[in-house]
């Protein structure tokens, strides 16, 4: 279905992702009263710069990006190509040395992940939640037999954020995982539901 998006819309996969995102946000927080006609919305996101030929040594290189997500646009079609617009600006002012912008970061583990992101998110307050993508594994994994169906990535939240989305592909799938502060989002539900409706929009 991400596919079908790209194709019809332009863009790439994390465009596809940051505009269904946008959308989203727009939604559930005009649905609880906030003015999202002039609202300044940014997501931090994690790049990795590392090369093709650095694949598969030792360390990371990754670039925290913040990226501004036209949340304050009503139009679907208009928010998509702002996002790209945004993305392809990243690029081009050099912040991003990678080929997309939420960047290749399968070859990180889960701890250097999250204390990687810690380290960095720690330094950079100015945005609003953080939004990552990581590739997983084209193909079915199997464990004694067993198949791998679906796995739903956990983004950390840092001081003063509330929501976080996660992405993990694998297998020919797209994994959503959303972690929210309680007392802040109690209706996390919506959100996902606002993020699939988004979606079906860009569809």
């Amino acid at each position: 279905a991400i596919s079908q998006v790209r194709k019809k819309q332009g863009g790439t996969l994390n465009d596809v992702v940051l505009a269904t995102v946008s959308g989203a946000i727009r939604a559930y927080l005009g649905d609880h009263g906030t003015d999202v006609s002039k609202i300044d919305f940014r997501a931090f996101v994690p790049v990795s710069t590392r090369k093709a030929e650095e694949r598969g040594k030792l360390g990371n290189k990754v670039s925290m990006l913040v990226a501004d997500l036209p949340v304050s646009e009503p139009d679907a079609r208009k928010r998509f190509e702002k996002v790209v617009i945004e993305t392809r600006r990243l690029q081009e002012a050099g912040e991003s040395a990678g080929a997309g912008i939420l960047g290749e970061v399968s070859d990180w583990t889960t701890t250097s992940l999250l204390s990687g992101m810690s380290r960095m998110a720690a330094a950079r307050r100015s945005y609003n939640m953080v939004v990552t993508n990581v590739p997983g594994p084209p193909m079915p994994i199997y464990v004694n037999g067993g198949r791998l169906l679906a796995s739903y990535p956990l983004v950390p939240l840092f001081d003063n954020q509330a929501l976080g989305i996660a992405l993990f592909s694998y297998d020919g799938s797209l994994h959503w995982g959303f972690n929210a502060c309680w007392d802040a989002v109690p209706d996390l539900h919506d959100v996902v539901g606002a993020i699939e409706r988004e979606f079906d929009t860009l569809l």
